[in-house]
């Protein structure tokens, strides 16, 4: 071939090659299919909830206390003297006032803390028609505080016929240990002050007494039923 024919032949191809470049670089990039499936997106890594931060230990539990052996109970407490008197007496089987009196009988024989036993019992059995029984000890100036306590608390809460003439036998001792308190309590009760004059106390619960029976009595009374109308 000839020189001149060969430089021709490739100015040609070469004219071609650039032709085809700027064909395909004026048609954009390719569209993408409709159809084309997507890639996956890449699968998260399982977690697995175990509630403890990843890398720390999980914490232990300090152990319970061990239960403590249990001592053994300690043995029961023998009973004084006059505990087993008044415990005999309660379980004698008699009845409420010879089971009182029989612990009047014995409390002189106990010691002041057996007394105060014994008194609550006596207040708790007696009933106010055997309130009489009762009034030697409550007159006693010399019997111990603690039964005292006990005794006039009691009275305090017996009904008017029992308790008025009961503070007045108190009132008239100077020395008992609920003098003062008994002379306040009468004056309260019956609204005058008649000092150490004892008779005009006497007719004062007297008729104070007389008064709240009538009273009662009144209170009591039925009323009449209606006459029917003809």
């Amino acid at each position: 071939m000839k020189p001149r024919v060969v430089v021709i032949f490739a100015v040609f191809v070469l004219a071609v090659v650039a032709g085809a470049v700027w064909f395909l670089q004026s048609q954009g990039p390719a569209p993408i299919s409709e159809n084309a499936t997507p890639a996956p997106a890449p699968a998260a890594p399982l977690i697995v909830d175990t509630g403890t931060v990843p890398g720390t230990p999980e914490p232990r539990h300090a152990p319970g206390p061990r239960p403590a052996n249990n001592p053994p109970a300690p043995p029961p407490r023998e009973l004084t003297a006059w505990e087993r008197k008044i415990d005999e007496v309660l379980t004698s089987g008699n009845g409420e006032t010879e089971t009182a009196q029989l612990l009047i009988n014995l409390l002189p024989t106990m010691p002041p803390e057996g007394q105060a036993e014994a008194a609550q019992h006596i207040t708790n059995l007696i009933l106010d028609k055997d309130y009489g029984r009762v009034m030697p000890m409550l007159r006693n100036p010399a019997l111990a505080q603690e039964v005292q306590d006990v005794l006039v608390t009691d009275l305090m809460n017996r009904e008017d016929p029992v308790k008025l003439p009961a503070l007045l036998e108190v009132a008239k001792i100077p020395n008992h240990p609920y003098h003062e308190e008994a002379m306040t309590d009468l004056q309260i009760f019956l609204d005058q002050d008649n000092g150490t004059n004892w008779s005009k106390w006497d007719g004062a619960v007297r008729e104070y007494l007389r008064k709240q029976a009538a009273e009662e009595a009144a209170a009591n009374v039925p009323e009449p039923a209606p006459v029917p109308r003809k």
